[in-house]
């Protein structure tokens, strides 16, 4: 079991998502990999078609840790009293483009058929 990490449900698989953390920048040029559940995943490729016409903020993003321009993404919180807890997680552009690039990838995928 795995937890996502933006909203922390724990599920058997998540979907992979590669972001660049400055903090570990010089260890990981290239990028880590973060796990996204897929109503996450969904939730943050919905707001990167759409950053032009959302204000942004300034902060640090949610999910890579960097300070930069922030965009908000609806996702809810499991919660045992009422089913779901609404919040927002406040990802910059290079997270919401990596979350775009795991959907594309997600959506590529071949069904795979059980015996």
């Amino acid at each position: 079991m795995a937890d996502c990490d933006l909203c922390s449900v724990s599920l058997p698989t998540l979907n992979p998502v590669k972001v660049v953390m400055p903090r570990f920048a010089s260890a990981f040029p290239k990028g880590t990999w973060v796990g996204l559940c897929d109503d996450c995943l969904k939730s943050a490729h919905e707001v990167n078609g759409n950053t032009s016409s959302l204000s942004s903020s300034n902060g640090d993003c949610d999910l890579c840790g960097a300070k930069t321009e922030l965009y908000p993404v609806d996702i809810e919180f499991p919660s045992l009293s009422k089913g779901v807890d609404p919040d927002v997680a406040n990802l910059c552009k290079g997270c919401l483009e990596g979350c775009t690039e795991a959907q594309i990838r997600k959506e590529n995928e071949p069904k795979s058929e059980h015996h």
